[in-house]
């Protein structure tokens, strides 16, 4: 308290009352009188004093320097101006450029443009697209190449059929799409699983999502009026069913496509309400209601509508101010309103930074207090909070260095704010308690509550964590590289270790990660399927790297878990398609390394005639390094190389991903990675060379690499 008290405002009396001060006459207070001056008594007037603020000392030096102080009357309410620290005030971002300033002052009628719409392939004059266009056509030919089949185009190809027939209902489908119709016949839920269901949601998700008070909607929905309310109330039958849907996954399993199950019956009501609850005036059940609905949209059988409904949400949110401290109306419900609306800021942020879009709520018009949540209380460690954070840095993130604005800016900007970006990171990562935090390695005997997972919603959160971590950490590395592509730094050799260290990092947490319908998409495929495209990159172009043996192990633990996410969903998911990459880069490794063998003893071969013909020479064994410039196909043979393969070891250190600066110094010159980089483009964006480029996966479940322009 006394290291702020120079800040605190003194209150001070004034000596002369109001009515003086108005008609400018001394006030003169008569001896022994302390209530009224001799002017009011003798105009028989009410004698008032104001209390106004005295400015202390540092305040006042402050305004000498141009900074203006604001003064309240007593009793009168107030924002409370919160002084930023020294740390705050050098990790403040510098806002980049905005692309349309120049058009506009240019007269430029170009603009530029983002495929929004692409799935694994994406065009050869674009470095940004979707969220899972990994593969351009250059960059497909360039690999078939150096495999020496189609076999990788020809998978490209029916895994992209796959997801748009069978999962996005897009062309010949074997699935109707998804429809806001409400069913014709609604079945009666019996009381005692609407408690099951019910018990289940507030144990499962509730501590995730926690925007329910759990009091109130229970006396509601196990009270004896229930019948009443779902026919009078649209907004509490979406709510009241979109829970039971979420309840019932746990329960029933639910199902991974469209339309199956008791689960999606249930879902299938409330989504048969959008339109009722959207017409009428917003308030906090409709809601509500569209948040409970867009938890379930998470899931696979939802990725036709996963985004409407969390957009919808986040304008309705806005429209009734909830991203404003709640200063009028109806204050009972305040914190739930507050609740309600931190729950859509970090669903919306962490949704518009994998689908490659701008967040529809504007961090500096944010006034809502962060309420104290128990229920999202693990040990030391505050979920809500957390997730609010990263939340937050993932908007910074996107603003600074993945929108259109960002790739404007120069290379040296970019450098800054990936700095920034990454100061923060890491101390929202270290401020997560250690049984918790992402980027520790896999022990059991240090994560004792992560690893039994004895509360049941305990073991999403240390997921979603980990794996939120992982994204951000793998799009700056990336990013990284790709601004860095014209140096041959120790920095570009750091940030390919550390985006191959996450990778492996996601696919040994995989592990973890339960295989069933309720699973959300991020964690489920879209994470695994992302480490699993990198560690496939690495190994065909590392053929001969020490660490391609360990890569191309957890290529087939990635496999595993594909193989059964194809068995838990009954084929309806074909994700066993996805272990074709693991047997792609084995082979490949396979074939390169007999190859090299057979090259290796013609060579001796063809030696062996000169040798007997002229006398011998000691010779200097000349070793050859893997070339920033070109595909490691140099250097021993793979199996001519002792590793030590340490996935099963308890030191395995692959789930070590800290923003370590010094992570090479034990790297040899021989153990340096190549990964492929996205060529410089032309003006137009046309790459110069587009069949022999190298490409690189240039997006990643939604954050993109940004094409540069000029002045870099």
């Amino acid at each position: 308290m006394a290291q702020n008290e120079d800040w605190v405002s003194e209150m001070k009396t004034c000596k002369s009352c109001d009515q003086c001060r108005s008609r400018k006459v001394r006030c003169i207070m008569p001896p022994g009188q302390q209530l009224q001056c001799t002017h009011c008594i003798k105009r028989n007037d009410a004698c008032h004093f104001t209390q106004t603020k005295r400015i202390p000392q540092m305040k006042r030096k402050r305004r000498k320097h141009g900074v203006e102080s604001t003064h309240a009357t007593a009793g009168q309410n107030h924002t409370p101006h919160l002084e930023p620290t020294n740390e705050g005030i050098r990790s403040q971002l510098t806002v980049p450029p905005v692309l349309l300033d120049q058009m506009l002052e240019n007269h430029s009628s170009c603009g530029m443009l983002r495929d929004s719409f692409a799935l694994l392939r994406t065009p050869d004059h674009d470095v940004t697209s979707s969220s899972l266009a990994f593969f351009s056509e250059s960059r497909i030919h360039s690999l078939s190449e150096r495999l020496g089949n189609n076999r990788l185009n020809e998978l490209v190809e029916t895994i992209e059929s796959v997801i748009r027939s069978r999962l996005l209902a897009q062309g010949p489908s074997s699935i109707s799409p998804v429809t806001f119709r409400k069913p014709s016949d609604i079945e009666q839920i019996p009381i005692d699983k609407v408690r099951l269901y019910v018990d289940s949601y507030f144990q499962q998700l509730h501590p995730i999502y926690p925007f329910l008070d759990r009091k109130e909607f229970e006396e509601k929905v196990l009270g004896s009026n229930r019948s009443e309310l779902l026919s009078s109330s649209c907004a509490f039958s979406a709510l009241y069913h979109s829970v039971l849907a979420l309840g019932c996954q746990y329960q029933e399993g639910g199902a991974f496509d469209p339309g199956s199950g008791s689960a999606w019956k249930l879902f299938q009501v409330s989504l048969g309400l959008v339109s009722e609850i959207l017409i009428p005036r917003e308030a906090l059940m409709s809601l509500q209601a569209l948040v409970a609905m867009s938890i379930f949209a998470m899931n696979t059988c939802c990725l036709q509508i996963d985004e409407i409904l969390l957009l919808e949400a986040s304008r309705m949110a806005q429209y009734l101010g909830y991203h404003r401290a709640l200063g009028s109306g109806d204050q009972r419900y305040k914190t739930t309103c507050h609740r309600t609306f931190w729950v859509i800021y970090y669903m919306e942020k962490h949704l518009c930074f994998q689908r490659q879009s701008a967040s529809m709520i504007p961090d500096y018009d944010i006034g809502c207090p962060i309420p104290d949540v128990p229920e999202s209380v693990f040990g030391d460690y505050n979920w809500f909070l957390s997730a609010i954070g990263f939340g937050r840095i993932l908007s910074q993130a996107y603003t600074s260095l993945f929108s259109v604005s960002a790739a404007i800016q120069p290379t040296e900007a970019y450098h800054i704010a990936i700095k920034e970006i990454e100061a923060r990171l890491e101390r929202w990562r270290m401020a997560v308690p250690i049984d918790f935090r992402p980027g520790m390695p896999l022990q059991e005997q240090n994560v004792p509550a992560s690893s039994s997972f004895s509360e049941p919603s305990l073991k999403m959160i240390v997921l979603q964590t980990s794996f939120s971590y992982y994204g951000l950490i793998i799009a700056l590395a990336r990013l990284k590289i790709h601004i860095g592509r014209q140096s041959h730094s120790q920095q570009q050799e750091t940030s390919k270790r550390l985006l191959m260290d996450t990778a492996r990092a996601i696919v040994e947490e995989s592990k973890n990660v339960n295989v069933a319908a309720h699973t959300p998409n991020f964690i489920l495929a879209v994470f695994p399927l992302a480490a699993l495209f990198i560690l496939f990159d690495f190994v065909v172009h590392n053929p001969t790297h020490p660490e391609t043996r360990n890569n191309l192990s957890l290529l087939d633990v990635a496999a595993g878990h594909f193989s059964l996410l194809d068995y838990k969903s009954g084929g309806f998911l074909p994700a066993s398609l996805i272990t074709e990459f693991a047997y792609i880069a084995r082979q490949y490794v396979k074939d390169f390394s007999s190859n090299q063998q057979q090259q290796q003893q013609q060579q001796q071969q063809q030696q062996q005639p000169q040798q007997q013909q002229q006398p011998q020479q000691p010779q200097q064994p000349q070793q050859q390094y893997p070339s920033e410039l070109g595909p490691s196909m140099t250097g021993s043979t793979l199996a001519n190389t002792e590793i030590s393969t340490q996935l099963n070891q308890p030191n395995s250190n692959y789930s070590n991903v800290e923003l370590q600066p010094d992570i090479m110094e034990s790297w040899e010159q021989r153990a340096y990675l190549y990964y492929p980089i996205t060529p410089d483009t032309t003006v137009n964006g046309m790459v110069e060379n587009p069949m022999t480029a190298s490409r690189s996966i240039n997006s990643l479940f939604g954050f993109v690499v940004p094409r540069f322009g000029h002045g870099q």
